[in-house]
């Protein structure tokens, strides 16, 4: 076991997490990454809600070049029949010899079911690497899993002296480019938007994501 190197692998699968912002919702964003002999034989992630998880991604792109491999996964490999068949059964399948995972999925489906698979067929596991940064990842999913309670953000453009916008009312932005790329970038990222009744009526918002147009273009093309 190299430190260094299972670090390296799982920065990688928790890149790979990220680029599912947007399309997993409800679900966990999950990056896997497979590797054998000092080489990537397999990269995934889980891509939209109710399709392959990132560990079939990554088998799939593997092969049977996976027997003997160790897999990188950001979230511990889900023990459930849900809407796709339990990862941690498909990795033993798969005849994976070592899976290092970031951290436990606190999902009472899975919660410790999914390691105790892999563990009761031999499978070496290795918990806790990069397990902040994998869990920073998954912030919104882990609030209401843990605590029951949506995990919420609130955005504010507002000028130096409190206003949000000129007297006459007139005013389109108050906020600058990079400010309004971020809340694309937000829209995008969380399930639901909430905005005052006079915001309805005044400007009537469209409330969109110019990101989750492109992403779910790139689906289309993926899918």
């Amino acid at each position: 076991m190299d430190e260094v190197l299972d670090e390296k692998y799982m920065a990688r699968a928790i890149e790979l997490a990220k680029r599912g912002i947007g399309g997993v919702n409800p679900n966990p964003l999950v990056g896997a990454v497979i590797v054998k002999d000092g080489k990537i034989i397999g990269e995934g992630w889980h891509k939209k809600f109710g399709g392959p998880h990132a560990e079939v991604w990554a088998l799939n792109e593997a092969g049977e070049n996976a027997e003997g491999a160790t897999i990188y996964v950001t979230l511990e490999p889900c023990s459930h029949q849900g809407k796709t068949p339990p990862c941690a059964k498909r990795i033993v399948e798969a005849g994976i010899k070592r899976c290092v995972v970031a951290c436990i999925d606190p999902n009472p489906l899975v919660a410790g079911k999914g390691i105790k698979i892999m563990e009761d067929a031999g499978i070496e596991v290795e918990l806790g690497v990069l397990e902040k940064e994998a869990k920073d990842v998954n912030k919104i999913f882990l609030k209401y899993i843990e605590n029951k309670i949506p995990y919420l953000f609130l955005k504010c453009g507002i000028t130096l002296d409190g206003k949000i916008a000129t007297r006459s009312g007139k005013s389109k932005w108050i906020t600058n480019e990079i400010a309004r790329e971020k809340v694309q970038f937000l829209r995008t990222k969380f399930m639901a938007i909430m905005v005052g009744i006079n915001t309805v009526l005044k400007d009537n918002p469209s409330l969109d994501s110019d990101l989750m147009k492109k992403s779910l273009e790139l689906k289309k093309e993926t899918f």
